[in-house]
């Protein structure tokens, strides 16, 4: 039986010295004094220990939490996934000449640089001023 690291005889020995130093008037007083540091130091040892259990537990529980949160933005970011998935193929695209969200219909100024070239086209056709020929040339562009 070791108590902290002494042995039966090493203990014999450190109770014969102290009766030597202390006398047997003192001793009895001397041993209850250790047995309260004894015990308060148990008792501080209990309550450090229930501490950090409880502790531990609540860091437990948080931990839980934070892994059932992210498997929830998983499962969210899943579904988003699943959706974006399943819309894309009914979305207009922009190749057809339709236009997504947040694209405008038609770009100020688009109108002006389509009458600026038909009127280019028709002046290297010797047809500027002709009208009807302008007209007819933005027809056969827009078809």
């Amino acid at each position: 039986m070791n108590i902290l690291g002494v042995g039966p005889a090493e203990l014999l020995l450190i109770f014969v010295i102290a009766l030597i130093v202390f006398g047997p008037g003192k001793l009895p007083e001397l041993a209850r004094t250790l047995g309260k540091a004894v015990r308060e130091l148990r008792r501080m040892s209990l309550e450090i220990t229930a501490e950090f259990a409880k502790e531990l537990r609540d860091v437990e529980a948080i931990t839980e939490e934070v892994k059932e949160t992210t498997e929830e933005i998983k499962q969210a970011a899943d579904i988003k996934s699943t959706l974006v998935e399943s819309v894309e193929p009914a979305l207009p695209s922009t190749d057809s000449g339709h236009r997504t969200a947040g694209e405008s219909e038609e770009e100020p100024g688009s109108s002006d640089v389509q009458e600026t070239t038909t009127q280019a086209e028709a002046e290297k056709k010797g047809t500027v001023g002709d009208e009807e020929t302008v007209k007819e040339n933005e027809a056969e562009d827009h078809e």
